[in-house]
């Protein structure tokens, strides 16, 4: 019985985390303009990874960051833009939610490098990380 009622429990927050995603205004965001975002977000992350290594790290910590930005702020207007991003800023930048988030993204980390084992391989394996096709990169929502 208490499985079930953890299961419900990690149920029920996934579906909060899903509904915090929502866009404030309702209004779908394009399927374009979010991987356009992500195209540009990621060739910076290669660029900024291949002359400092760390920017990889920082990188990881904020892709959640820009994926609830591009899901929740309205470009239609500027003064949309104004809006939805100071309702954004109070919804995701709170210290209660980007403790999850930090949580996630090293979690992340820790299970996709050898950082805890032999963190004098990280660089390296963060200039790999950012060499790898697109379809290699960590799906959404897995930090």
């Amino acid at each position: 019985m208490d499985s079930l009622r953890q299961q419900i429990d990690c149920l029920n927050t996934a579906i909060s985390n899903c509904q915090a995603m929502l866009p404030a205004t309702g209004a779908p965001v394009s399927r374009q303009r979010a991987s356009k975002m992500k195209e540009m977000f990621d060739e910076y992350v290669r660029i900024r990874t291949l002359e400092n290594w760390k920017f990889w790290i920082f990188s990881i910590l904020l892709e959640p960051l820009l994926e609830s930005y591009n899901a929740s702020v309205s470009t239609s207007s500027l003064e949309d833009l104004y809006r939805s991003t100071l309702l954004w800023v109070e919804q995701h930048c709170s210290l209660v939610d980007l403790r999850p988030a930090v949580l996630n993204s090293l979690r992340y980390l820790c299970t996709t490098t050898d950082i805890l084992s032999d963190p004098s391989r990280l660089p390296e394996e963060a200039r790999q990380a950012v060499m790898k096709p697109q379809q290699d990169q960590r799906p959404n929502g897995t930090h």
